[in-house]
C-alpha cells in the first residue's frame, strides 16, 4: 500500500501543496471532510506524470471553505497565527463558481489551479443532457466518475489523513494500463467521456478495457457525440489545448470516425497545423512553469478568419480577460519584437523594463514565433539569465551595512540588479562600493597614521 502523505509531500509541488495543506486546514476549521480526489490520485498512484491540477472535493458545501479563501493582495497572516498557519496561507487570484454543480474552479496566486467542488450524485434524465445533482457521501461521488482510474480519493482529514479510497479498484487499473468506464451507460449518458478516453488513453499510454472497447463502439455507432452542447464542446477542447501533445491527439479525433466535428464542425474542416503544436512544445520545453495554453489556441485557429477565431475564443476560454488576451496575442507580440529588435533596447536593463511588463504567454509566443536572433536571445535571457542575477542580489550584505529590509532597501537592490545587468558592476570591489554609495555610506578618508609620518628613514650606507 502506497505512502500517501509521503507521495502528497514529495510528488506536488512546493506551491500545490502548500494550497493542499490550506484547504486541509480551512476544511479542519469548518468541520468538514476534505478529498484529493480524480486526475491527482491516478497520477500520484501511477507515479509517471506529473500533477497537472488539483481537484478536491468535499462533504457538505464548499462555499464554507470559499468564504474563508484570501483574494490576492488581501492575503495578511494573522500576528497571533501560528508559523505552520502563516506558512501555508495562500491567495487567489481567480475563481469561477458555478451554482449548479456548487463547485468552483480556482486558480491561485502561485499559479496553481485547483476545482473545489460538492460531493454529489447524477442523475441523467437523456443522453447527453445536463444531470440532476444532488449532495451525497464521498463514495457515492466517486462512483458517479467517468473512469476507475479516476475514481480514487485521498482524505485530507487530520484523523484520516493520507487514506486512500478506491471502491472501483481503479489501482488494480493503474497497474494494467487500462481505461475503464464504471457502467454500460456511460457513454450515452456523457458523450464528452469519449473524448477524455482518447485524451487521457493518449497522455498516459493506456488501452481501453474490452468491455469499455465495447460500450465506446455502440456508443460511436449511435453518434452520441452529437449531441453534446456548446459548453461541453468548449470544455474538452479546452482540456485538448492544455495537454502537452495536443497535436496527436486532434489528429487522433479527426481519424476516427469523425470525432473531430462532434466538437466544432468549422474548426474540423479548417486546416489545423499539427506540427505547429509540436514546434511549441519543444521551445518551451526547458522553461519552469511555462503555460502553453494561449499559444496552442492561437495555433489552433491561426488558419481561420477573425469571426471564427473569436466564436472559438468565446467557446473555449470562459474567462474573458484571458479571452481578450488570447485574441490579441499575436497583435501585441508584434509591437514588443518591433521595439526588441531596434536599439531601443539596446542595453540588458532596457530589455528587462520592456519585457517584465509582458505576461508569460507572449514571451513564449515570441520565441515560437519570431526567429530572428537578436529576439530570442533576449527574450532567453530574461527567461533565464536575469533571474539567476536577481536569485544572487546582496541581500546579507546590504543589511551589514545597516539598511533595514523595506523600500528604500529594496529600491537599491533593484538598482545593483539593473547595473549587473549593463555590466557597470563586475567585481565583489564594484559591488560593495556601489552598496556603500547607495545607502549613503561615506567612504573614510585614508590618513596616514602620525607615527609613521614621523619615523626617520633609515640613512644609506
Amino acid at each position: 500500500m502506497s505512502d500517501y502523505n509521503f507521495l502528497m509531500e514529495s510528488r506536488l509541488s512546493p506551491e500545490q501543496f502548500r494550497v493542499t495543506s490550506h484547504l486541509s486546514q480551512l476544511a479542519t476549521q469548518q468541520g468538514l471532510n476534505l478529498y484529493l480526489v480524480g486526475g491527482a490520485v491516478r497520477d500520484l498512484t501511477y507515479g509517471q506524470q506529473t500533477i497537472r491540477d488539483l481537484d478536491f472535493a468535499v462533504e457538505g458545501s464548499p462555499q464554507r471553505i470559499l468564504r474563508r479563501l484570501e483574494t490576492a493582495g488581501s492575503a495578511r497572516p494573522s500576528r497571533e497565527g501560528s508559523r505552520q498557519e502563516q506558512a501555508t496561507s495562500v491567495a487567489v487570484s481567480q475563481l469561477r463558481f458555478d451554482a449548479r454543480l456548487n463547485a468552483a474552479e480556482i486558480t491561485f496566486a502561485n499559479g496553481v489551479r485547483a476545482e473545489l467542488a460538492m460531493c454529489r450524485t447524477e442523475t441523467y434524465s437523456k443522453a447527453g443532457r445536463k444531470p440532476e445533482v444532488a449532495p451525497a457521501m464521498v463514495f457515492e461521488d466517486l462512483r458517479r466518475r467517468d473512469f476507475s482510474v479516476n475514481a480514487m480519493a485521498v482524505s485530507l482529514h487530520p484523523n484520516s489523513r493520507g487514506l486512500l479510497l478506491d471502491p472501483t479498484n481503479g489501482a488494480a487499473d493503474i497497474e494494467k494500463h487500462e481505461l475503464r468506464v464504471l457502467h454500460r451507460a456511460s457513454f450515452l449518458e456523457d458523450p464528452s467521456r469519449i473524448y477524455r478516453l482518447f485524451r487521457l488513453g493518449l497522455r498516459l499510454d493506456f488501452k481501453a478495457e474490452e468491455r469499455t472497447r465495447s460500450w465506446l463502439d455502440s456508443a460511436l455507432e449511435n453518434r452520441v457525440m452529437e449531441q453534446m452542447d456548446p459548453e461541453q464542446q468548449g470544455r474538452e477542447l479546452r482540456a485538448i489545448l492544455q495537454e502537452s501533445h495536443p497535436g496527436r491527439i486532434l489528429k487522433r479525433l479527426l481519424t476516427v470516425r469523425g470525432l473531430l466535428p462532434g466538437l466544432d464542425k468549422k474548426l474540423a474542416a479548417s486546416r489545423i497545423p499539427y506540427d505547429r503544436f509540436t514546434r511549441i512544445r519543444s521551445v518551451v520545453s526547458g522553461i519552469p512553469g511555462a503555460d502553453t495554453f494561449l499559444l496552442n489556441f492561437h495555433c489552433l485557429v491561426e488558419k481561420l478568419g477573425a469571426a471564427q477565431e473569436a466564436r472559438l475564443a468565446k467557446k473555449i476560454i470562459p474567462d474573458s480577460k484571458t479571452r481578450k488576451q488570447a485574441l490579441s496575442l499575436e497583435r501585441d507580440a508584434k509591437k514588443v519584437a518591433r521595439v526588441l529588435g531596434s536599439a531601443k533596447a539596446g542595453l540588458p536593463s532596457q530589455v528587462y523594463a520592456l519585457l517584465s511588463q509582458q505576461p508569460q504567454p507572449l514571451l513564449l509566443f515570441l520565441l515560437a514565433y519570431y526567429p530572428q536572433a537578436k529576439i530570442r536571445t533576449r527574450v532567453k535571457n530574461f527567461l533565464f539569465k536575469f533571474p539567476q542575477v536577481r536569485a544572487k542580489l546582496p541581500r546579507a550584505e546590504l543589511q551589514a551595512l545597516g539598511v533595514k529590509p523595506g523600500p528604500a532597501f529594496e529600491k537599491i537592490l533593484e538598482r545593483v540588479f539593473l547595473d549587473q545587468l549593463d555590466g557597470k558592476i563586475r567585481t565583489p570591489q564594484q559591488l560593495t562600493k556601489a552598496l556603500r554609495a547607495l545607502a549613503g555610506i561615506k567612504e573614510a578618508a585614508s590618513r596616514v597614521p602620525s607615527s609613521a609620518a614621523g619615523a626617520r628613514r633609515p640613512k644609506k650606507r
